[in-house]
């Protein structure tokens, strides 16, 4: 009886070894998605504070039409005094692909200011995409909350 007490602890003990060694996929997924937060964050200061090195520095430099963004960007920042950025963190979902892009989808609003008062507004849904290894953003997926065009009036918003 006690040898198959003994042999049977033994057999339990071996298949639940390989159970407890390794790398646990919930704690990587929770890295991931933490780093994904954190540029989210720092992208939201950068463009709040208009400092388009800084924002740049998180997108990747095979963003589509990258050139382009720099250039509505700057002007964005020339145009309006204040900006603010909102990103409702309660309503994120966050998509991490086992050999893909992680996906940001969330609801946003802002608000761009020129010097006058004149106030233009705008809100939505949107996914944004960012490379695996980096966490830069790769692409936007539905209207890009970072480009509030000068004369654009957004759905909802006044100038």
């Amino acid at each position: 009886m006690n040898r198959i007490l003994s042999f049977c602890i033994i057999v339990v003990m071996i298949l639940a070894s390989p159970a407890c060694s390794g790398k646990k996929p919930p704690e990587q997924v929770a890295v991931r998605s933490k780093n994904v937060l954190s540029v989210l964050r720092e992208m939201n200061t950068s463009y709040e504070n208009k400092d388009l090195d800084a924002f740049m520095a998180d997108v990747t430099g095979a963003y589509p039409e990258r050139d382009r963004f720099v250039k509505t960007l700057a002007t964005v920042f020339a145009k309006y005094e204040t900006i603010r950025f909102n990103i409702h963190y309660a309503k994120m979902i966050i998509t991490i692909e086992q050999k893909g892009p992680v996906r940001a989808t969330f609801t946003w609003d802002a608000e761009w200011r020129i010097a006058g008062g004149a106030t233009m507004k705008d809100g939505g849904r949107v996914t944004l995409v960012f490379e695996t290894g980096t966490f830069k953003l790769a692409s936007v997926d539905g209207k890009n909350p970072f480009l509030a065009q000068p004369g654009e009036a957004p759905a909802g918003s006044k100038q």
